[in-house]
C-alpha cells in the first residue's frame, strides 16, 4: 500500500514540470460537493455545487451549480439529462451561463486491479454577448486502484478532453477546449460518502493567444442518498 502511494504522489509532483515553459500559469483551487439520490430501481437525482478559485488562489472566478435526472440503463451504465448555472464571478457584476446537457456514464469490469469508467457528456451553451449557442464534447476516462484490502483508500486517475464543435461570435471558439489531467487518492468514509483530493494539470489554448496551464488542488466530496 505504501509503496503505492509514493509512487501515485511522485506522479503526482512530476506533472508540473511537462508544462511548457512559456504561457500563463496558475495556481487554483477547485471544490466540489455532488451527491447522487435514488428515487426508485431505476431513477437518479444528480445535485452539484462546484466553487473555483484563480489566480494563485486568491479570488472566486465562477460557480457551477448543475442539477440532473439519470435513468439506469444497465447496472454499470446511466443515462443523465440536466441544467447548469455557472456564475462568472459570483457577486456584483455576475455573468450568467446556462448549460444544457446529455451524459452517459459507464463503469467497465476490474482489469487487474483498476476500475475503469468513461463519461462522455454533451453540452449546449448559452450566455448573453454570444451570438449564438455553443456545443462541447466532454470526454472522461478514469481509473479508480484501491490501495489496502478494505478499500478505504484508493488511487485515482482520470484525464477529459474538452471539444468545441461550432466557432460562436463573443464566445467558445471551435477546437480543444480544455484538457484536464488528475492524479490523486479517494477516501471512502463509510458506505455513503467517499472524499477525493489531489491535483489537476488543465490546460487551454484560444486562437492566437499563448497556452495557459493551470495547476489545481482539487477536493470532491460524493454523497451516495
Amino acid at each position: 500500500m505504501h509503496k503505492a502511494m509514493v509512487w501515485g504522489w511522485m506522479a503526482v509532483l512530476a506533472l508540473p514540470a511537462v508544462a511548457a515553459a512559456q504561457g500563463s500559469v496558475d495556481a487554483q483551487l477547485w471544490a466540489q460537493v455532488v451527491a447522487t439520490v435514488r428515487v426508485s430501481e431505476h431513477w437518479r437525482l444528480h445535485l452539484e455545487e462546484q466553487p473555483r478559485w484563480h489566480q494563485d488562489m486568491s479570488e472566486s472566478f465562477q460557480v457551477i451549480t448543475r442539477a440532473a435526472v439519470g435513468r439506469q440503463l444497465h447496472e454499470r451504465a446511466t443515462l443523465w439529462g440536466g441544467y447548469a448555472w455557472v456564475a462568472k464571478p459570483p457577486g456584483p457584476g455576475v455573468t450568467h451561463e446556462h448549460r444544457i446537457w446529455q451524459q452517459l456514464s459507464a463503469t467497465f469490469p476490474v482489469a487487474g486491479q483498476w476500475t475503469p469508467s468513461l463519461r462522455v457528456r454533451l453540452e449546449q451553451r448559452f450566455q448573453d454577448g454570444w451570438s449564438d449557442s455553443s456545443h462541447r464534447l466532454r470526454t472522461m476516462g478514469r481509473a479508480v486502484r484501491p490501495l489496502n484490502d478494505s478499500r478505504s483508500w484508493s488511487l485515482a486517475t482520470w484525464n477529459e478532453l474538452l471539444v468545441t464543435f461550432d466557432e460562436t461570435g463573443g464566445g467558445p471558439w471551435q477546437g480543444v477546449d480544455q484538457n484536464r489531467l488528475f492524479a490523486g487518492l479517494l477516501r471512502q468514509l463509510n458506505a455513503k460518502t467517499g472524499l477525493e483530493f489531489g491535483y489537476i494539470w488543465n490546460t487551454s489554448k484560444a486562437p492566437a493567444s499563448e497556452r495557459s496551464h493551470a495547476h489545481v488542488a482539487f477536493v470532491w466530496l460524493n454523497l451516495t442518498l
